[in-house]
């Protein structure tokens, strides 16, 4: 478990009520907090490998002053003291937090810059009318939307690092690809990256997306086309992979360290977890080999939509060489419960089956699946979804039942 003394401000942070106790006084110059919001939260709990055991974004609505958004991060022993020390972020001695008023963002120095209306000249001639940001994860990503005056919009992806020009690349491939062959994906159209490689920007793309139709489409007409755009990227080039390499001893060592925040969070859970683990790491050793392929490396529902009778695809950030059997994992284990999931998941799985018979394993996509459950575990407590207790539970012992008949079936 986090040391009481840290365990309390996390607790304090996470609670609205004394966190907005603790920010009126930093925030009187601005007014009063009529209503505190926690919107994202990260939390840890690592002893010593992470500096901050919780990160956090939160709105405050200020009486007559509108709504601020803020990007927290408590410290240990202090050091918020000098994290806070020359910079323009905000200081809660009594939380050890820093507090950074969006748009400042430490690992995102360009985000301001890049909400300028004027940023948008390149592509328009002209200012946006509009500049907002649908998704900030401080000091690693934020996704901008510009909109023309006459409603056309473009796209902008801010990095933390010079990523922007390998997703570029990947996203200029695929789009060539997706203009030569019928059954390939659809994407945003990239229109630019920029010098430092830190931003790319792209067209808006059309569609319906895939999460508003799995219960509204009973007859799956997107299940064939699925099946072929996620074949299309795990037969593109290998070289559009990122540079790490999601292999079996890769996920090995995720399964220890989740089994381990697992025992330390839920210390009632340590059985369960270590028999999972175990499971997982017996199964391994039996599992057929593969090729590694080019893999998405973050697939779920939210990152398709449907266009016709043609899929978009999102998001290449996570590229990588790995199992093409943990994007259908991931998939189908994040997937929401719905009547008509299940049979449309069976159809979706033989279509893959059919269009890419040289990847589909069965075992392998088993072992992904009780591995992404495993992770799933882990992230309830990190991103504090809600019962997040009982969400560690329930996920673990899915993870387990996997585990343990890896040579049967993939249940539905």
């Amino acid at each position: 478990m986090l040391m009481p003394d840290v365990q309390r401000v996390v607790e304090a942070c996470l609670d609205t009520e004394v966190l907005r106790a603790h920010l009126q006084p930093v925030l009187a110059a601005h007014g009063v907090i009529d209503a505190l919001r926690i919107t994202r939260a990260h939390r840890s709990a690592s002893l010593h490998r992470d500096p901050n055991p919780l990160t956090f974004c939160c709105e405050a609505d200020l009486r007559g002053g509108g709504t601020h958004k803020f990007y927290g991060k408590v410290y240990r022993a202090g050091a918020s003291a000098l994290a806070t020390q020359g910079s323009d972020a905000l200081h809660v001695p009594a939380l050890d937090l820093a507090l950074w008023r969006f748009p400042s963002d430490p690992g995102l120095p360009q985000l301001a810059s890049l909400l300028d209306p004027a940023a948008a000249l390149p592509f328009w001639g002209a200012p946006a009318a509009d500049v907002q940001v649908p998704r900030h994860e401080p000091e690693r990503r934020a996704t901008l939307r510009y909109t023309h005056a006459d409603g056309r919009v473009v796209y902008g992806k801010t990095f933390c690092d010079t990523r922007a020009l390998a997703v570029y690349r990947r996203f200029a491939w695929m789009w060539a690809r997706s203009q030569q062959h019928a059954d390939a994906p659809l994407v945003a159209r990239p229109l630019m990256c920029s010098a430092d490689g830190r931003t790319l920007w792209q067209e808006a793309a059309q569609g319906t997306s895939l999460r508003s139709l799995l219960d509204a489409a009973p007859n799956g007409d997107w299940v064939m086309p699925l099946a072929h755009a996620i074949a299309t990227v795990h037969a593109a080039p290998t070289d559009l992979a990122g540079p790490s390499r999601r292999d079996r001893e890769h996920w090995l060592a995720e399964v220890r360290r989740r089994r381990n925040k697992i025992a330390r969070v839920l210390p009632e859970l340590t059985g369960l977890a270590d028999a999972t683990a175990a499971a997982i790491e017996h199964a391994a050793a039996h599992l057929p080999a593969h090729v590694p392929t080019l893999i998405h490396g973050d697939f779920h529902p939210d990152q398709v939509w449907f266009d016709g009778t043609r899929i978009v695809l999102f998001d290449f950030d996570e590229f990588a060489l790995g199992d093409p059997m943990e994007d259908l994992a991931e998939f189908i284990v994040k997937l929401p419960a719905g009547a008509n999931c299940a049979t449309l998941m069976t159809l979706w799985l033989g279509a893959y089956a059919q269009t890419a018979p040289q990847h589909f394993c069965r075992q392998r996509l088993a072992w992904n699946m009780a591995v992404q459950q495993l992770l799933q575990a882990s992230r309830a407590f990190v991103f504090q979804v809600d019962d997040w207790r009982g969400e560690v539970q329930r996920r673990l012992e899915r993870a387990h039942r996997l585990a343990t008949r890896i040579d049967s079936e993939v249940p539905a």
